[in-house]
């Protein structure tokens, strides 16, 4: 049963962080099109919902997320 209960947990968790990687990709694709700023907004509360519910899956882990901007490193 723990085995399930964990298979459950890191599905959820990875398709939250893929939601939030879509999230971020729709941003950026609204705002380098100039959309109407309601668009990017709205987009940008939904990333923010689905980091919410990703910190909320995590807290009992001992774990934590922050999601920073990276920049070009190499």
């Amino acid at each position: 049963m723990q085995e399930l209960e964990n298979a459950e947990w890191s599905e959820q968790v990875a398709r939250l962080m893929e939601l939030i990687r879509l999230d971020i990709e729709a941003v950026k694709r609204h705002t380098e099109a100039n959309s109407p700023a309601m668009i990017v907004e709205q987009y940008q509360e939904l990333r923010d919902e689905h980091l919410e519910e990703l910190r909320t899956l995590l807290a009992g882990s001992g774990m934590n997320i922050e999601l920073v901007r990276l920049q070009n490193v190499a």
